[in-house]
């Protein structure tokens, strides 16, 4: 009975989201990168060593890169001239090497969030712990 509730409850405080989702238009997402993925790996992880700040998956660090939000023309205009100081400027990088790169966060999958960073899954898991 309890487990019927709780999975009632969870259908009914997801309805609203859903619902909006419906009738929210998606975000457009970036255009497939135009780089070579195993090449872009390379670069990050040896030659460019972007993995230093960004991890060597580009979701520790800072900033995160993954999901990559930025379109590819967008990122290779950032990278050439960052806008913060703790970034290195990729200005002398070629061209390829950096949509190499691109391509490879890009193709990086996006990790799933933790329980505990999910409310309404963290209080159900709280009240399941205080109960046993």
């Amino acid at each position: 009975m309890t487990t019927r509730l709780a999975a009632l409850a969870i259908v009914l405080l997801a309805m609203p989201a859903l619902a909006a989702a419906q009738t929210q238009p998606a975000a457009a997402a970036p255009a497939a990168a135009t780089g070579n993925a195993q090449r872009g790996k390379v670069l990050f992880e040896t030659t460019l060593r972007c993995y230093a700040c960004h991890g060597f998956d580009g979701q520790t660090g800072s900033p995160r890169l993954v999901p990559m939000t930025r379109a590819e023309d967008v990122f290779l205009v950032y990278v050439r001239k960052p806008a913060t100081t703790g970034m290195p400027t990729f200005a002398a990088t070629p061209e390829r090497e950096l949509r190499d790169v691109y391509a490879y966060v890009r193709s990086i999958p996006q990790a799933a969030p933790a329980p505990e960073g999910i409310p309404l899954l963290k209080g159900i898991l709280d009240r399941r712990a205080k109960a046993n």
